[in-house]
Order: structure tokens, then C-alpha cells, then sequence
């Protein structure tokens, strides 16, 4: 599903880039280098393009929008989020030399610091 998404994606890109770039401006832009066919030829072409660019638009920003559910239904596997998760533990060092209480975790340090001895 997420591939397909991707892939319709890139289409409708490349689809809107190239109505953008036919739409004539005040330098006629790429529709001068079409041969005036009857779709595009005339006032037939701005109407077409436009309402094209239009949908293109629409249909890119809802590709967008349904990517981001699929990726986010799909990196969500459980309901409960961290910090629910680590609300009930309280963790703590031993570094303070006071007593711990008996409901805390205790995180040992991996590996002591070694010192050299001085000469």
C-alpha cells in the first residue's frame, strides 16, 4: 500500500510540474513549443490546464495526507505511549550514598573508570 501511495506520488508530481511549466505566462512559457493542437491550442488551453493544475494539486496533497496515516498506523504498533510506559518506574543512581527506597531501580554503571597508578 505505502509503495503504491509512493509511487502514484511521483507521478502526480511529475504530472503537476509539467502542467505548471505548459501553462502560458506573460512569456507564453512551454505552451509557444506545442503546436497549437485543439486541447491545448488557444484559450481551450488555459481552461484545460488550469482546472488540470487544479485537480493535480488536490490529488497530490491528499497522496500526502494518506502517506502520513500509513506511516504513522504503521510505526504504531501499541496504544500506550512512552512515557506512559516508564511513568511507574523512578530510577535512580547510587552515586549519593543515601538509601534508596525499596519500589526504585537501581542502574549499575556498565564498567568502573580504570586508573592509572601515578610512578
Amino acid at each position: 500500500m505505502y509503495t503504491f501511495l509512493v509511487v502514484l506520488l511521483i507521478l502526480i508530481s511529475i504530472l503537476l510540474v509539467i502542467s505548471v511549466l505548459m501553462q502560458s505566462s506573460k512569456g507564453d512559457g512551454m505552451v509557444a513549443m506545442t503546436a497549437g493542437s485543439s486541447v491545448l491550442g488557444g484559450r481551450g488551453a488555459a481552461t484545460f490546464l488550469s482546472k488540470f493544475t487544479q485537480w493535480a494539486g488536490v490529488a497530490f496533497f491528499v497522496l500526502i495526507l494518506l502517506i502520513n496515516v500509513v506511516v504513522a498506523r504503521r510505526d504504531a504498533p501499541s496504544s500506550e505511549s512512552v512515557v506512559q510506559k516508564q511513568s511507574g518506574k523512578q530510577i535512580t543512581t547510587q552515586s549519593s550514598g543515601l538509601p534508596m527506597p525499596a519500589n526504585v531501580e537501581v542502574e549499575q554503571p556498565l564498567a568502573e573508570p580504570e586508573t592509572e597508578a601515578s610512578e
